[in-house]
């Protein structure tokens, strides 16, 4: 027993993680009368890594111990205590230690007698070994973690269950193929056993990649012909080539990649103070119909959790585009989320916002690896490795041979869903896939730690939470028990698996970006290639990208300027404008975003030569508008395409662009506008061909475009300027609102047309 005068912070690997003035087995994560509330003596298989932290002013005192003694010569598994302080012990201080005979066999969980007698046998010796950790310079719980791994090393990943990863995908196909296929509607379930949760079937182009990918590298002939026949047999129905960028990216490349408009939206929504906050008094969706969030933590509460993942986006956008605006708007989130400790509130749609979660952890690690990525700051890097180090305590670095899927499992949080749902000792793996695809890309920069091995290990955790058979062969649970590995009903695709099996065969799903030049004159190119050679003089940058076998896509370089003339393996390209059809290369320019696509209609290695790839500055993020007055004297203002509309443009004070297809609109995030200031709108604009104008647009209390917020007014298309007035405060939605995104259909149902908009004007009249 280990007994520590002071303490400011203390983690107990899955079950604690206290700081300041907490206590331990409190009911600040899961409800006072709950049985999973106190956690004084616990059943081994909840503990993580068989290491205790606690670290004050005077540095960090601990205990760890190797889980496989056998402390009789036959079982293993001492019992832990942990109570800070010992208010069952009546102390002060704060209990670290290890005990015999153990938990469940002769102890009962939070008791420290046992109820059945340990037969102590002549002749044969019992033993019980701990170190005690003791850094008067550590200033973190966590040092004990890292010492654990240098004494004892980090696990091994589990073996395969059928030896090579490409056997792996092609067993996961049976998800596809057979467990969560309809054959008469010819769909799939998005999930199994989830309630309202897997109500709906569907035809998701990302399960027809999975598909594709499966053709590509399933070993056996069969499967593949299967794969095949199934991809075309849905494709059929909803239209798309039989391409697996082609479905893992449906749409312009650099649409998909480098849309300012969700970016946009998010940095709208942050507080003045550089966070997001908690919103205590939204209304419960979903399964959570009516539910009171003011029971998972006070309004306006700020945590990493709530943070990050909105951090990362924009910075990703930020990465992909090189748009230094986009970074500078996050350095104070950046620096705010350096202020917080412990890795809390990325699941407050039914965590409490303040339980340690392992979600937030991975948030933030993307979101400064991002940072980096962009900036090569070294101290975002700095960052990103301390966030990593911070999901450590969620998991399983041990190995239970009767369980192989232990090792590498992920508790998801030290806690419970409406303080009611417990979590302790409950793996919940797809949080811990995302964990481990944010070490996988901190891995390519920090060598602090073997994250690659890690996330193996993580990822192989999955792979055997599987079902081999059955019903429902190849999905794999929510959550299932540590203790007997008994699962949940609800099981998911195999999807999340196959995206970390693909990433640690250097099949990398995601775009990656390079960068030419240097300061503010830069070109960021982005694909979901290998890239190398990039080279830029200013006026031609060339670079090679290699696809692996069974791939092809689209390059995007972003803040370019429109390019004389695109080469591909020495032979010039041509430009149009619906790259995704057809089988040919091609390039093609978007104005608005400064970003040149292009097709590299084959596998292998593809030398890329640009020529006139002048450096272009784009203004792409809209500023925050007060009114809705905009008059295209100097640009955009704003507006961005959406879909079916290319080309867009200001030329003479308007704003100018082609349809392409029957849904085109354009879009302008970034408003706060009360709607009551102007209950009408006028458009000046001219169109030569549609069959109806529409105006849509968004609030404070729904920020979605949506059917039930629309004014449509018809349509003079013929070429000629017109106004149209739209009465816009009789509609129910518009009345009493914060406006804070408008949409405009030019020309629904023109599948190619010219259009012009010379002003778009709020007011009383």
């Amino acid at each position: 027993m280990l007994y520590v005068l002071q303490r400011e912070e203390a983690i107990f690997p899955g079950l604690e993680w206290l700081v300041d003035d907490e206590v331990s087995s409190d009911c600040l994560d899961i409800a006072e009368d709950h049985p999973d509330r106190l956690r004084y003596v616990v059943h081994p298989q909840w503990v993580t890594i068989p290491a205790v932290g606690v670290q004050s002013r005077s540095g960090t005192v601990g205990l760890l111990w190797d889980v496989h003694q056998k402390w009789d010569g036959r079982r293993d598994r001492p019992s832990a205590v942990f109570a800070s302080p010992d208010r069952f012990g009546n102390q002060r201080s704060h209990l670290v230690g290890l005990f015999l005979p153990t938990v469940p066999d002769f102890v009962a969980p939070n008791t420290r007698t046992a109820q059945k007698p340990y037969p102590l046998e002549a002749g044969r010796p019992v033993a019980l070994r701990a170190w005690i950790f003791v850094d008067g310079s550590s200033r973190d719980p966590l040092a004990v973690i890292d010492q654990w791994i240098r004494q004892f090393g980090l696990p091994k990943p589990a073996p395969l269950p059928r030896s090579t990863y490409p056997q792996e995908i092609e067993f996961s196909m049976q998800g596809y193929l057979k467990s969560l296929w309809d054959p008469q509607a010819k769909e799939w379930w998005p999930t199994k056993g989830g309630g309202m949760l897997s109500a709906a079937k569907d035809r998701p182009r990302s399960f027809i990649a999975d598909l594709l990918v499966g053709e590509a590298l399933s070993p056996s002939p069969d499967v593949r012909r299967q794969c095949r026949a199934r991809a075309e047999e849905v494709l059929a129905i909803i239209g798309g080539r039989p391409r697996i960028d082609a479905q893992r990216f449906p749409g312009p490349m650099e649409r998909l990649v480098g849309d300012p408009g969700p970016p946009a939206a998010l940095l709208s929504s942050r507080e003045a103070d550089g966070a997001w906050h908690f919103d205590a008094d939204q209304v419960g969706a979903g399964p959570f119909v009516g539910a009171d969030y003011h029971e998972l933590g006070p309004d306006n509460a700020v945590e990493v959790g709530l943070c990050a993942r909105r951090a990362y986006e924009v910075l990703r956008f930020a990465r992909v585009t090189g748009d230094r605006e986009a970074y500078r708007r996050m350095q104070p989130t950046l620096e705010r989320m350096e202020g917080f400790r412990v890795p809390r509130a990325a699941q407050v749609w039914e965590v409490p916002v303040h339980t340690p979660d392992i979600l937030a952890a991975a948030d933030a690690v993307d979101a400064y690896l991002e940072a980096y990525r962009f900036s090569r700051d070294p101290r975002w890097l700095r960052d990103a490795v301390v966030w990593a180090r911070r999901g450590l305590p969620f998991v399983y670095l041990w190995e239970d041979p009767e369980r192989p899927f232990l090792v590498g499992a992920s508790i998801p949080v030290f806690g419970a869903s409406w303080m009611q749902g417990s979590w302790f000792g409950r793996p919940v793996q797809w949080n811990g896939l995302r964990y481990a695809e944010s070490l996988l890309k901190l891995a390519e920069y920090d060598r602090s730690l073997a994250w690659r091995e890690l996330a193996e290990t993580v990822v192989r955790s999955a792979i055997h939470q599987q079902d081999v058979r059955g019903e429902n062969a190849a999905l794999w649970p929510d959550n299932l028990s540590a203790i007997d590995g008994q699962k949940c009903s609800w099981v998911f695709s195999p999807s999340m698996i196959l995206q970390d099996v693909l990433r640690l065969m250097g099949r990398d799903p995601d775009p990656v970006t390079v960068i030419a030049g240097e300061g503010e004159r830069r070109l960021h190119i982005t694909a979901a290639a290998a890239m190398a050679d990039v080279a830029w003089d200013g006026r031609t940058c060339s670079f090679r990208a290699a696809y692996p076998p069974g791939e092809q896509g689209v390059a995007v370089v972003f803040n370019v300027a429109r390019p004389a003339r695109v080469l591909l393996d020495g032979a010039a390209v041509a430009e149009r404008d619906r790259l995704e059809d057809g089988a040919a290369p091609g390039w093609r320019y978007d104005e608005s975003l400064g970003a040149l696509a292009i097709r590299i209609a084959r596998e292998g290695a593809s030398a890329v030569r640009i020529e006139g790839a002048e450096w272009r500055y784009v203004e792409r993020l809209p500023a925050i508008a007060e009114r809705i007055a905009f008059e295209f004297k100097d640009g955009l203002d704003g507006w961005m395409p959406a879909h079916d509309v290319a080309g867009l443009s200001v030329k003479g004070g308007v704003l100018e662009g082609r349809i392409t297809g029957p849904d085109p609109y354009i879009i302008r995030t970034m408003l706060r506008v009360p709607g009551d200031r102007c209950p009408v709108i006028r458009i000046r604009m001219r169109a030569s061909a549609g069959q109806g104008g529409e105006f849509f647009w968004t609030t404070a209390a729904a920020r979605s475009f949506g059917e039930d917020k629309k004014v449509a007014f018809p349509l003079a298309a013929d070429g000629e300027f017109h106004e149209y007035r739209l009465e816009v405060g009789r509609h129910a939605l518009w009345a009493g609102q914060t406006i804070t995104a408008i949409r405009l259909d030019p020309g629904n149902g023109a599948s190619q047309a010219e259009v012009g908009v010379d002003y778009i004007r709020g007011g009383a009249e």
